[in-house]
């Protein structure tokens, strides 16, 4: 069960991370485009929306394909991989109310990036903070994907 409880843990951990980084994108996006002030928390809800649902199926992909893997066995290649496939899905969430296929090839595009460069950009920063341990020598069981 404790083993549960952490893949969980990591997996909602991510979802958050991703909706805050998504929720800023955006905002950004709407700012740089010149969009009202009165549609930016409209866009900021879609964005954690969408980064949490994006986070979570990029924590699940890389929590099942990349098991055995430790924090530094994890090719960038691959874990851009995991994000871009995960950016994908999510793409694909409007085709079940009934969107057009041809409607969606800007946002699979879009997202399919976003995702392949936060999950680049997680596992790159996760690793400059596990080189930077607070107290030295002091095992981390978040560093392994698999748990106990």
């Amino acid at each position: 069960m404790n083993r549960l409880l952490r893949r969980v843990r990591g997996i909602l951990g991510t979802a958050f991370t991703w909706a805050i980084a998504w929720t800023g994108l955006g905002v950004g996006f709407g700012a740089l485009a010149g969009i009202q002030l009165s549609y930016w928390v409209p866009m900021a809800l879609n964005g954690a929306a969408a980064g949490f649902l994006a986070g979570t199926s990029f924590a699940v992909i890389l929590s099942i394909a990349e098991k055995r893997q430790t924090l530094e066995d994890l090719s960038l290649r691959r874990v851009a991989l995991w994000g871009a496939v995960g950016g994908l899905l999510l793409s694909f969430i409007p085709m079940a109310f009934g969107v057009p296929v041809p409607y969606l090839l800007g946002p699979l595009v879009i997202n399919t990036g976003i995702g392949a460069g936060m999950a680049s950009g997680s596992v790159f920063m996760a690793r400059r903070a596990e080189s930077r341990r607070l107290v030295p020598g002091m095992d981390d069981p978040l560093l392994t994907l698999e748990g106990d």
